[in-house]
């Protein structure tokens, strides 16, 4: 009965059994170390596209992507904010932006992913930010969009909320003495996760592209940094990468090596970049798009 269903109204047929979305990595992450309490992988990760239109998952994993992460102890790596005062000069044919920011920062990093959101032309980061080290920006106010969120940590709690409850607590501009409570703040948007559930619906942008988010594994106080961008052939069009709805699937499956309960979206397309100083490894989406900041790991200091 179900073949002749399925030859008078196909469509019909592929929306019943396309109920979910379905990843498979192309291979076994292999997670490699670079200290004690960081470590990174590289790897292809095939997936079922998502039809706003239709809504819909196709029933074949028919688009990829290229994964690359980093999963951190954060007791035992901190995680650092830069952005550069001046303009960096790059060149295309052999420069990526990130590695200027690297350098310019004159920190021993492990690794680095670009950051928030900003503006140009002095590329000042957009919403709060700061480090154990620094308060970079205390200006929640200056971003305006509903679905940010700020991820904090407040001594060993984590904590992914609303731009307005944080708007709330400390006004749109967050003051010293409380910005002291928090040994590391960021905002972003969208939210993507909370605890395993989706914050976000399929009506939000269905643009494919590069992606980058932060976000809270299942083990305590493990982080991990994601970027994506084109599978195989790479480049960034309008088809390259992933929606923010199948990105956010992505994340909370179980299936590809990349499960998190709560993740902040970060700033992506051509700012996505991705980098191992140690192994000289630099990879941005636009070769030398300007980045605001970047967010780098480094291994804490033993306490005497």
């Amino acid at each position: 009965m179900i073949r002749y269903v399925f030859l008078l109204f196909p469509g019909l047929f592929h929306s019943l059994v396309a109920e979910a979305f379905k990843c498979e990595t192309v291979a076994a992450p292999v997670w490699e170390s670079l200290a004690n309490g960081a470590e990174w992988a590289k790897f292809d990760v095939r997936f079922t596209p998502y039809d706003r239109e239709a809504q819909t998952w196709d029933g074949e994993m028919s688009r990829s992507v290229t994964v690359r992460a980093f999963r951190i102890d954060h007791d035992k790596i901190e995680m650092r904010l830069h952005r550069s005062a001046k303009d960096l000069e790059c060149s295309p044919s052999k420069d990526r932006y990130i590695r200027k920011l690297v350098e310019d920062s004159r920190v021993n990093a492990l690794g680095a992913i670009n950051a928030s959101f900003f503006v140009m032309p002095k590329g000042n980061t957009l919403g709060v930010a700061l480090d154990e080290r620094k308060l970079w920006n205390p200006n929640t106010g200056d971003q305006m969009i509903s679905s940010s969120g700020v991820l904090t940590l407040q001594g060993k709690e984590w904590k992914l909320e609303t731009r307005d409850a944080f708007l709330q607590r400390h006004g749109s501009v967050l003051k010293a003495e409380d910005a002291r409570q928090y040994r590391f703040a960021l905002q972003a948007y969208p939210r993507l996760l909370l605890e395993g559930q989706l914050q976000i619906s399929d009506r939000v942008r269905e643009d494919k592209r590069p992606r980058t988010s932060i976000g809270l594994t299942q083990i305590p106080n493990q982080i991990m940094l994601v970027t994506l961008d084109a599978g195989a052939g790479g480049g960034e069009d309008s088809n390259s990468g992933m929606s923010l709805y199948e990105y956010a699937h992505l994340l909370a499956s179980s299936e590809c090596g990349l499960t998190q309960k709560t993740v902040l979206n970060l700033d992506g397309g051509g700012s996505t970049a991705f980098a191992i100083p140690p192994k000289g490894l630099y990879h941005q989406a636009d070769r030398c798009r300007h980045l605001g900041n970047i967010l780098m790991i480094q291994s804490r200091a033993k306490k005497k």
